[in-house]
């Protein structure tokens, strides 16, 4: 059904474009919220057959640098897991910048008088 579908509605030209894109597909500015569901929408297009491992690691390759790092050594093979998880060390790696920044000092470095 899925198959038949993409070809009537999908033009061979547009699946192979957005298979393309999918194949590229990096978190960069996104949420992992957002790249989830941009990685959901164009793996629709993949033609290749996959399982749930190669989804995740497919996923986590993806991500942020500072995500990554977290994440990839869990071995998670669950799409649904991985992509909780992610969030979840997202929100931990937001809070440790915010303190970090209200951890600097302030006033002027210039010197002077």
């Amino acid at each position: 059904f899925k198959r038949v579908f993409l070809e009537k509605y999908f033009p061979k030209s547009v699946r192979h474009a957005k298979e393309a894109e999918f194949m590229r597909l990096h978190q960069g500015g996104m949420t992992v919220s957002e790249y989830a569901m941009r990685f959901e929408h164009l793996a629709r297009f993949y033609s290749q057959a996959r399982s749930e491992a190669w989804k995740c690691k497919k996923f986590a390759k993806g991500l942020k640098q500072e995500l990554k790092r977290v994440v990839v050594p869990m071995a998670i093979t669950e799409f649904p897991a991985l992509v909780e998880k992610a969030k979840v060390v997202e929100r931990l790696e937001g809070g440790n910048r915010v303190m970090k920044i209200a951890e600097r000092p302030t006033g002027s470095k210039r010197g002077g008088n």
